[in-house]
């Protein structure tokens, strides 16, 4: 407990400046969406407010979690930060406990200030229970662990660009901002293994009341987080 908490005090000196970049970007992203999509789409009814209300919000979490995360650990491994760590005599998983949990304190504050702009702009019901609160952290958690693994794989190069493609994916293309029932259904089947709409169709339910809770969708974000988890750990232990 004591290697963990200076881990995280170190990396939180390390990082400190760009926490209120984090909020500040999150929230800029959530407003331009609740407002600028209405432009584009019209009149909004009660199930379009709850699409852009819970993809605003998702947007917001893959930027930060997938996008941001991504090129900033990559960064630190070009400069040698990582190795470092792991040079010392601390076990390796706690490095990764420790990012993780640095990096959910940084993003949780723009989450929940998501949540507030969309149920101001659109008066959406909330859920406020245990279960949403749960689904948010397991949503910010597979996030922040796929943009780690993507960092942890591959070279910065190809993380920037990974990372973009991630943003640009859940942004334009995938069923996040409008219903699924617009796109062919063999793209809603690769969609619905991968994290982003499993993410948002338990957003909307949960925090939302807007849906049902699936349990597949929550299956997907287990099996999600563990792979990257374990990616991660298996790039960490790996000797050099």
């Amino acid at each position: 407990m004591t290697q963990f908490f200076y881990l995280l005090r170190w990396n939180y000196l390390r990082q400190k400046d760009l926490f209120l970049l984090f909020t500040l970007a999150q929230v800029l992203l959530s407003i331009s969406l609740l407002f600028g999509y209405p432009l584009v789409i019209g009149e909004i009814d009660t199930t379009a407010a709850y699409y852009l209300s819970s993809g605003s919000v998702l947007i917001g979490i893959i930027s930060i979690g997938c996008t941001i995360s991504s090129p900033v650990i990559a960064n630190a491994k070009s400069e040698g930060h990582v190795d470092y760590v792991r040079a010392l005599p601390i076990p390796r998983i706690l490095i990764s406990l420790a990012d993780l949990w640095m990096w959910m304190i940084a993003i949780l504050p723009g989450v929940f200030i998501s949540v507030i702009l969309g149920y101001f702009r659109f008066s959406v019901r909330l859920n406020v229970s245990v279960l949403a609160v749960f689904i948010l952290f397991l949503i910010c958690l597979t996030m922040i662990s796929l943009g780690f693994a993507i960092a942890y794989t591959f070279s910065p190069n190809i993380v920037t660009l990974m990372s973009q493609l991630i943003l640009m994916i859940g942004l334009m293309f995938s069923p996040i901002m409008y219903p699924a029932s617009r796109l062919p259904d063999w793209i809603n089947h690769l969609y619905h293994v991968l994290p982003f709409v499993p993410s948002v169709n338990l957003l909307r339910a949960c925090v939302y009341s807007h849906g049902h809770v699936s349990f597949f969708d929550f299956t997907i974000l287990i099996i999600w987080t563990l792979l990257t988890q374990l990616l991660i750990l298996r790039v960490l232990y790996k000797e050099k």
